[in-house]
């Protein structure tokens, strides 16, 4: 079986478990989780900048006859006929049912965070974090809209989803599209690029479809938000060097990394770990021997596991260099670098993630015409395989008629992609 080279990376960051592996069922290691944990953080910490929220994890079992209620019979769940003491349960399937029934029992308009895995059946070969069985994390946030504020709403979250993928070195931009309408009244794609020159969908965003609304017992309007850790699979197919994968330093478990040598004292290092941990920055430490291989296979171990920075102290007397990715550079400082320096390396490190994306989103969208400015009557064309269009609205002249009511379209000459 082959094993993507994205998979292998995440394997040896020791953020997901290597073979034998689960056919669609990706076993989560430590580093990976600390990795989810830190951006379900980033994404509470964008959606508290407006709404006060809470962040539940629902139970692994949820409720047949709710579940039927609202999605009627759909064949890729799994339901469990003879559970002693719970003949209505099946294996969660989604989070939503659960989410608005906690938001009625709290007489809550939220919004509300949900964490946690869904299995779902999956026929086929399974790409793990792409496609799979179990999928998890997935965060699901759901709100009620008053009448006549659920389009501004969704686009705060719009906002949101975007800064977050930004915050973790991806470049995106969001598709208004009525593929989905059975599911979405009003549906928001946010999509980037893939290595490949592919498009590919990171977020949903939805204002619920009526029906669904009826189904969920709710008269306002419902809006949900979501991603899975496709999210730090993206990032692990976008953003890796000769050494394995390059985190952002927002979701890296580990931001600094420090490989000192045998002579080191680390009581004489103790106030300085002492400032990067109340700055904030996380780091650990490597005592490598003397040899240069030792250091080199430190420096390796750190880069494998997604680490931005590392800082080698002690190699001559004294001496003090840090090390750099994307490009991978080495430089000499005098001395250990306060935490400001160290946040100020961090931030350029990001940067560079994001310019990084931002011009293999360019590529991509440019190489296959995904991004046309048209009319009204030039989109409705059947021939112009339109999917959807570009929020925020962005005015122009029509490419193909010079008509200038024109604005920016998303072009998908396959239809709906994932």
């Amino acid at each position: 079986m082959v094993t993507h080279p994205y998979v292998r990376g995440l394997e040896a960051a020791e953020f997901i478990m290597g073979s034998p592996a689960i056919k669609g069922i990706p076993m989560w290691r430590g580093r990976g989780m600390d990795a989810v944990r830190l951006l379900v953080k980033v994404f509470v910490e964008l959606v508290r900048a407006r709404h006060p929220v809470d962040v539940v994890e629902h139970g692994f079992l949820a409720s047949q006859a709710d579940n039927r209620r609202v999605f009627g019979d759909y064949g890729n769940v799994y339901e469990l006929l003879d559970l002693p003491g719970n003949p209505d349960a099946l294996f969660r399937s989604d989070q939503i049912v659960s989410s608005l029934a906690r938001l009625d029992r709290e007489q809550s308009a939220g919004p509300l965070v949900a964490v946690g895995p869904v299995l779902r059946r999956f026929a086929g070969r399974t790409a793990p974090l792409f496609r799979d069985r179990m999928v998890w994390p997935v965060v699901e946030l759901n709100q009620l809209a008053p009448d006549g504020t659920a389009e501004e709403v969704l686009d705060f979250y719009r906002v949101v989803i975007e800064e977050l993928l930004l915050t973790i070195g991806i470049r995106s931009f969001t598709v208004c599209t009525g593929e989905l309408a059975d599911y979405g009244r009003l549906t928001y794609l946010v999509v980037t690029a893939l290595p490949n020159r592919r498009p590919t969908v990171l977020a949903t965003l939805y204002v619920l479809a009526d029906g669904l609304r009826e189904a969920l017992g709710q008269e306002q309007d419902i809006v949900d938000v979501g991603f899975t850790g496709k999210v730090l699979a993206t990032t692990a197919m976008v953003h890796t060097d000769s050494r394995g994968l390059v985190l952002a330093s927002t979701v890296a478990p580990v931001q600094l990394g420090v490989t000192v040598a045998p002579a080191t004292d680390l009581d004489d290092c103790r106030d300085w770990f002492q400032a990067l941990e109340a700055a904030g920055i996380r780091y650990e430490v490597v005592r490598a021997s003397a040899s240069t291989s030792s250091r080199a296979r430190a420096e390796r171990s750190w880069h494998r596991r997604g680490v931005p920075l590392v800082v080698g102290l002690g190699r001559s007397p004294g001496s003090v260099v840090l090390c750099s990715r994307l490009p991978q550079t080495r430089v000499p400082l005098s001395g250990r670098p306060a935490p400001d320096t160290v946040r100020a390396h961090l931030d350029s490190h990001d940067q560079r993630l994001r310019d990084s994306s931002q011009r293999l989103l360019t590529d991509t969208t440019e190489r296959n015409g995904h991004l046309r400015t048209l009319c009204g009557a030039c989109a409705a064309d059947p021939g112009s395989a339109v999917f959807g269009h570009v929020v925020p609205i962005t005015a122009g002249r029509c490419d193909t008629c010079g008509a200038d009511d024109g604005r920016e379209y998303f072009i998908s000459k396959e239809g709906r992609f994932y």
